[in-house]
């Protein structure tokens, strides 16, 4: 049987921007990848936006679940409410699948509704056990603290950009190809001090690179994982001795000030 992660996205094109090159990695590595899409955006993009996650689904060979019906994350939906969703119905996705290893953007990571679906996943991994590890990406919000370092090159970068092109929608409103490419120039650099320590010689000479936040649940605490690179194995032998508890837990800073406003509606995506 295959190993499973379970990446968990708010909105369609949040697997394609998350950390892609390492859930592709996986599936080139044998891992069944299970994309669960939480929300389809604004109900008017409904159709086009669960058929362009259905095929960049296909292109990138994962399992797609989408939650029936989506949840509304917008602001002014009950956010409480999908958080509650995310809560209650990933375990069993979870348990069908036999995931080991779950993946989704941080409780940190500004949007409100990555944020809200961040909350579920913490809630729904604090009724399971510990060897389940959690992997946390940044798009809106940085990760503080990340100690997982992905190096890739031209080949995989061309990999991600066909399946984050199966968003048409999304990048004709903003074209999240520069995001991507730019994002993973920047981590290449500035990850190997990142994760390794600020002084660290570059960590790979590859041109790209993806951080990621892991962690397991361990006697009621958050323990981060030591540095290390995902090719010395997505399931290494580390440690987890940096208590990440105040950090996961703690309130948002768009939790404590409010949320950054939003645009919806036909003429914007969601």
């Amino acid at each position: 049987m295959s190993p499973t992660v379970v990446h968990v996205a708010p909105h369609p094109d949040d697997e394609a921007l998350g950390c892609p090159g390492a859930l592709l990695h996986l599936v080139d590595r044998g891992w069944k990848v299970v994309s669960v899409l939480v929300s389809l955006g604004f109900p008017d993009q409904w159709e086009r936006r669960r058929a362009e996650f259905e095929e960049a689904s296909r292109r990138a060979r994962f399992v797609p679940v989408i939650l029936d019906p989506p949840c509304a994350i917008s602001l002014p939906d009950d956010l409480a409410l999908a958080t509650e969703r995310v809560a209650v119905e990933l375990p069993r996705i979870l348990d069908e699948h036999g995931a080991a290893v779950v993946v989704s953007p941080s409780p940190h990571d500004v949007h409100h509704g990555h944020e809200t679906v961040a909350r579920g996943v913490q809630r729904a991994l604090e009724t399971f056990p510990s060897s389940i590890r959690w992997w946390m990406w940044g798009i809106w919000g940085d990760l503080p603290a990340p100690n997982v370092f992905f190096p890739f090159g031209d080949q995989a970068m061309a990999q991600m950009l066909h399946v984050l092109e199966a968003y048409a929608g999304e990048i004709e409103r903003n074209d999240y190809r520069r995001l991507l490419s730019g994002r993973a120039t920047t981590n290449a650099v500035l990850g190997s001090e990142r994760v390794f320590g600020f002084g660290s010689p570059a960590a790979s000479p590859l041109p790209y690179a993806e951080v990621l936040t892991e962690v397991r649940r361990m006697d009621g605490k958050w323990m981060a994982a030591e540095a290390h690179h995902l090719d010395e194995g997505p399931l290494s032998d580390v440690q987890f001795d940096v208590d990440l508890s105040a950090w996961v837990e703690s309130p948002s800073v768009h939790q404590l000030v409010g949320p950054i406003r939003e645009v919806g509606g036909k003429e914007h995506a969601g």
